[in-house]
């Protein structure tokens, strides 16, 4: 595998308009992380890399319990790219909503998925409100910025990615 920086990457998990996501490894640390990597052509348009520094670093702000927490915009090999939690499902995978949905086609219980919706509810109504004194809408929401983590009770939690990053 390849390293970038810091990191080992492990292995690519998607691919979006802003860049390609890693999971990957610090390798000091031992410790997973995702990294969205910027495409080239973007990485070499200052004008663009000054207005997505801003960005990330208000987005850098938000602490929520269903926003995944972006530590880091970073630069190594001639790549910008942002530094996030990684989320895990139950089996140790990333995953999505869009994805969990395909691979668990049963429905939810009416119970379980109000909770579920709440926690989206939560991330949405931080973000638009409450974000340290920085607001902002998603503007990319989509089952595929939804990430399924392991709860505490063995049941999954929701967590919202990709925060206002289609702004920029």
């Amino acid at each position: 595998m390849q390293n970038l920086g810091d990191y080992k990457l492990l292995k690519q998990v998607g691919q979006g308009s802003l860049g390609t996501v890693y999971l990957a490894e610090h390798r000091f640390m031992k410790k997973q992380y995702v990294l969205k990597v910027l495409p080239q052509e973007l990485s070499h348009d200052k004008g663009f890399i000054q207005r997505f520094e801003e960005e990330v670093a208000s987005l850098a702000t938000f602490d929520h319990p269903h926003i995944v927490k972006l530590h880091n915009i970073s630069y190594a090999d001639g790549a910008y790219f942002l530094v996030m939690d990684c989320i895990v499902d139950e089996l140790g995978e990333t995953t999505n909503f869009s994805q969990y949905i395909m691979e668990h086609p049963e429905p939810f219980e009416e119970a379980e998925l109000v909770r579920l919706m709440k926690q989206i509810a939560s991330a949405l109504d931080y973000a638009h409100t409450k974000g340290k004194g920085v607001t902002a809408a998603h503007r990319g929401l989509k089952l595929n910025n939804i990430l399924v983590g392991k709860s505490q009770s063995g049941t999954i939690d929701l967590y919202l990615s990709d925060f206002g990053l289609s702004h920029v």
